[in-house]
């Protein structure tokens, strides 16, 4: 009997044990994986496309890429290259039914601020509304990075170009998309005029300009892509000149005019001026004479008292001359 009862015992002991086994099992059972934020992967991607420089990738990702109107501007995307001196890291966002948008904070050399995306699902696939690439529609010869800007055909009411001297219709010209950050750009029209290719950061913008009457970066949602400290090119002052002798006094409409005169005024008025150099691109120091028509005939004058100024952008240089009566004869 009490070996009986040892051994009931002993098996109680086991079932205890087993049962307590079978519990533990239960509780280290894997628990269910959380939904994942949709909009922060989104996010995370979207920055990490920018960062490394997958501009086909980002173009594919902009709902009017599928646009016929607009599909052309695929030949203007450039080659895949890491992006230079900027980096994007995804701040926040929000995913609705079929919208939502992300916002990534961006930071280059000093600068840093943030830029939203608005999305939309389409077949499954959360897009770009807005084209996330920098477009620059410099509608002349030129290139960035050693890439030809391609001639794009019209794409509707957006350009790429446009022709002032018809109302502002939309032409065909040259354009490239670009990944915000630093590029070496050169432009056929700047050819003499500053050494190229020059260096300049692109900041995330809706616009490009090439001024170089005003600083480089963004302005007014556009960004002026221009060398910090423009390097004169050695055909500098004779392009200066050549614009001078360029100037058109068919219509005083234009601030190309002298004195508001349009009569019998001349060509070659400017051949005696002299242009030298200065550490400022737009202002060089105009001396020597120029010939001015007065009544009944030329008259010379001191060319370093002619009220001028200068505009160098995409299109070369431009010269306005204003003559005024102050000068004297």
């Amino acid at each position: 009997m009490r070996r009986l009862g040892m051994a009931a015992a002993l098996a109680a002991a086991l079932l205890a044990l087993a049962g307590c086994g079978s519990a533990g099992a239960q509780t280290a059972a894997p628990k269910q994986a959380e939904p994942k934020d949709k909009a922060a992967e989104f996010g995370a991607n979207l920055a990490g496309l920018l960062n490394n420089g997958k501009s086909k990738r980002l173009f594919d990702l902009w709902t009017g890429s599928d646009d016929l109107e607009t599909e052309p501007l695929a030949d203007a995307v450039m080659p895949n290259a890491k992006a230079k001196d900027i980096e994007w890291k995804y701040a926040k966002g929000s995913f609705g039914p079929e919208e939502g948008s992300v916002t990534l904070k961006w930071t280059a050399a000093g600068k840093h601020s943030s830029k939203e995306f608005k999305t939309r699902l389409v077949d499954g696939k959360w897009r770009l509304e807005d084209d996330p690439l920098i477009r620059m529609p410099v509608c002349a010869p030129f290139s960035v990075d050693g890439t030809d800007a391609p001639v794009v055909g019209v794409l509707g009411e957006q350009g790429p170009c446009y022709d002032y001297s018809d109302g502002g219709m939309p032409k065909e010209g040259q354009i490239l998309l670009l990944v915000p950050g630093e590029h070496f750009i050169s432009v056929d029209a700047l050819k003499g005029v500053v050494e190229q290719p020059y260096r300049a950061m692109a900041y995330p913008a809706d616009a490009v300009e090439i001024d170089f009457s005003r600083k480089p970066g963004v302005r007014e949602g556009g960004v002026n892509l221009v060398p910090d400290k423009p390097k004169l090119a050695s055909g500098y002052a004779d392009a200066v000149k050549a614009a001078f002798l360029k100037v058109d006094y068919s219509s005083c409409e234009s601030a190309s005019c002298i004195n508001g005169e349009t009569r019998d005024q001349r060509d070659n008025l400017f051949d005696d001026i002299t242009v030298t150099p200065t550490d400022d691109i737009m202002h060089p120091t105009i001396g020597g004479t120029y010939q001015h028509w007065k009544d009944d005939g030329y008259y010379q004058r001191d060319a370093s008292k002619l009220d001028w100024d200068l505009t160098i952008n995409e299109n070369g240089i431009l010269v306005g001359v204003y003559d005024k009566e102050s000068t004297g004869l």
